[in-house]
C-alpha cells in the first residue's frame, strides 16, 4: 500500500474510535461498515479512483493469486493490453526497472517470487510495507486490525509493489507524462506546471478492474 495505490484514507477505515484528545485536524476513525456499505464503495472509494469493481470477472484482475503463473497476465492479454510478455515495469516508485525472479527469503509477495516488479527488500514484511510510506499510510493508526482484515492489506500491497500488470493502469502512462508537470521528477517545471495546471507522476494507477469477489470479501473480511 502506498501513495502509489493512492490509498488516501484507507486507515482511517478501522477498527477504533481516537480519543477525546485527539487532534481534531486528523480524520476520525470509524469501523468499516460506517465507512462502506459494499464492496464496490471499498475497492473504488478507498485508493480515489485507482481500481473498479467489476462483475464480470473475466474481465478483471485480483490482488492474490496461488497458481503456479500469474493469472493477471492472461487477463491483459484478453483486455488487448498485452500482445507478448510484460517485460517492464511501468509503475516507478519503489519499483524495479523490469520484472524478474527474487530469493527464496521472498515469501511475503510469495506469488510474484519468479516475477516481480518489487525487490526483496521493498516487500520483506508486512511491517516494512505498512511503514514504507510514512505514518499517514499505516493501515492500523487507529488501532490493531483482524488478522483477516489486515491481510488484505498486505495483498493489495505486494500485488501494487509486485505485480507487473498493475503499471499497465498507470494514470499519467508514458504517452501523456510530462516530467515538467512531476514536481519529484529532476525535469520539473514550476510555472509550465502552473500555466498548464498540470500535476502528473509515475506512481499513480487508474481505474484498474478487480473481481468482484475479491472486493466483497474484503469488506466482509474487515
Amino acid at each position: 500500500m502506498a501513495p502509489l495505490s493512492a490509498a488516501v484514507l484507507a486507515i482511517s477505515s478501522v477498527l477504533v474510535a481516537p480519543s477525546a484528545a485527539a487532534d481534531p485536524a486528523q480524520p476520525s476513525c470509524k469501523r468499516f461498515d460506517e465507512i462502506y456499505a459494499t464492496g464496490k464503495e471499498l475497492c473504488e472509494n478507498m485508493w480515489n479512483d485507482a481500481f473498479v469493481y467489476e462483475e464480470d470477472e473475466s474481465k478483471a484482475f485480483t490482488m492474490w493469486f496461488w497458481d503456479k503463473t500469474n493469472p493477471n497476465d492472461a487477463t491483459s492479454r484478453d483486455l488487448g493490453l498485452l500482445t507478448g510478455n510484460l517485460d517492464v515495469c511501468l509503475l516507478d516508485y519503489f519499483h524495479k526497472d523490469t520484472p524478474g525472479p527474487e530469493p527464496d527469503s521472498f515469501t511475503e509477495c510469495q506469488p510474484w517470487k519468479s516475477n516481480s516488479c518489487c525487490a526483496y527488500q521493498t516487500v520483506s514484511s508486512a511491517q516494512k510495507m505498512k511503514e514504507a510510506y510514512g505514518a499517514e499510510y499505516h493501515w492500523d493508526r487507529c488501532g490493531p486490525l483482524s488478522p483477516e482484515c489486515e491481510r488484505f492489506f498486505v495483498q493489495e500491497s505486494c500485488f501494487y509493489e509486485c505485480d507487473a500488470n498493475a503499471g499497465l493502469f498507470r494514470k499519467w502512462n508514458t504517452t501523456v507524462y510530462d516530467p515538467r508537470c512531476d514536481k519529484y521528477a529532476a525535469g520539473y517545471d514550476e510555472a509550465y506546471a502552473k500555466a498548464q495546471a498540470c500535476d502528473h507522476n509515475t506512481w499513480q494507477m487508474y481505474k484498474m478492474p478487480i473481481k468482484a469477489s475479491y472486493c466483497d470479501a474484503w469488506l466482509t473480511a474487515c
